[in-house]
Formats: C-alpha cells, structure tokens, sequence
C-alpha cells in the first residue's frame, strides 16, 4: 500500500544548477501557467518486461495550487487519494478503510511535487530535462522509489504523464476531457470519513 501511496503522488502540484537549468525554468513556467487543472484519465501499468500488471484502470485527476490534489480511480477498483498540503487520505472503499498520511513527508519523496510547488529547495534535488512539450524529471537521490517521471502537454494543460518506479515497472496516463484552469471550491480537497468505516492515523509514524 505504501508504493501505491508513493506511485500516486505520482500524481501531484529544482533542476541542475548548470546544464538543466534552463530546462528546469522551462517548466516551472509552464507548470505556473496552470492554476488549477481536471481530466478523466486511463491508466496501464506494464513490468520491466513490457508485460501487463493489471486490466486499464480509469479515473479522475484534479490539481489546484498550492498543493491540492484529488486523485480518484473507479476502476479496475475505487480508490481514493485526496491532499490538502499537510494531510494526504487514502479512502479504500472495498476495505471500509481511510489511512492518514503526512502529506508533506509522503509527496516530498518523489518528483510529482513539483506538480504544485515552486519551492526551489524541492527543484534542486531533481534534473530536468526537455523542452517545448515534454519534459523528464529525474531524482538525484538514488533511493527515491520513482526513478523518472515524464510529463507531456497539450498547450496548457498535462495530456499526458509516465511514471517509471524503481522496479522497472511503467504507469503511463491519457488523460481525457481536459480543463485547465477552472475554478475549483476547495472543499473537494478534504475528505469526511462515511460512518463505520476504519480510520488509520499515521501521520506521527
């Protein structure tokens, strides 16, 4: 569960100090550019081999910045992922179960930060390259459970985004129904446990 946790944020709102600079500030701008965003979206996930893990999921992804995020799968099983930039819920509906995360110790292990944020101590820990429409992030740190993440854009907005963790295996996402910079009611950005359902709090752990 905690990969999933850390593949997710891998859905989420620092460059070299020399060769990647430029790069990085490419995409900052254009990252600046996106108050906030939503798409439907289709998910495959392949291993090391090219092999399918699991059937094409489906979904929801909404971004506002700073730092909110709502990341919803209905399919091939609901999952809930919502951040409010301190407190990241994970709401499993098969298994009646809500988890708390600190969000900030959570997302602030893989490169989807820089999605919603502009601390430029978070950008210097990443290599940024591409240009125009596509750009890869690369951890610096060797022990970050995502080893790349590419994102490419339609104009504004994400079209699409590819995860590749340290196993070898790849999450790639088309998104659909794109809608860059709507207005978004912050309420969808916290989340009210339904009654009778098991609550883990691991936010001091």
């Amino acid at each position: 569960m905690k990969k999933l946790v850390v593949v997710v944020l891998s859905l989420m709102f620092a460059g070299s100090v020399h060769a990647g600079a430029a790069q990085a500030d490419a995409l900052k701008n254009k990252l600046a550019r996106l108050h906030s965003y939503q798409a439907s979206f289709v998910q495959t996930v392949v291993d090391a081999k090219n092999q399918p893990v699991q059937e094409a999921g489906e979904g929801m992804l909404t971004l506002k910045q700073p730092s909110l995020f709502r990341f919803e799968t209905l399919s091939p099983e609901p999952n809930l992922f919502i951040g409010d930039g301190k407190t990241l819920w994970h709401y499993n509906e098969m298994l009646e179960q809500v988890s708390l995360y600190d969000a900030k110790k959570e997302v602030n292990r893989t490169p989807f930060v820089l999605l919603t944020s502009n601390d430029a101590g978070l950008w210097q820990q990443y290599e940024v390259t591409g240009e125009g429409q596509q750009f890869v992030i690369t951890p610096k740190n060797p022990d970050n459970p995502v080893r790349q993440l590419t994102l490419t854009f339609a104009g504004v907005g994400l079209s699409h985004m590819a995860v590749l963790d340290n196993n070898g295996q790849r999450s790639d996402f088309e998104f659909l129904a794109i809608q860059n910079n709507l207005t978004i009611d912050n309420s969808l950005f916290k989340f009210e446990a339904p009654a009778g359902v098991e609550v883990d709090d691991l936010r001091n752990k």
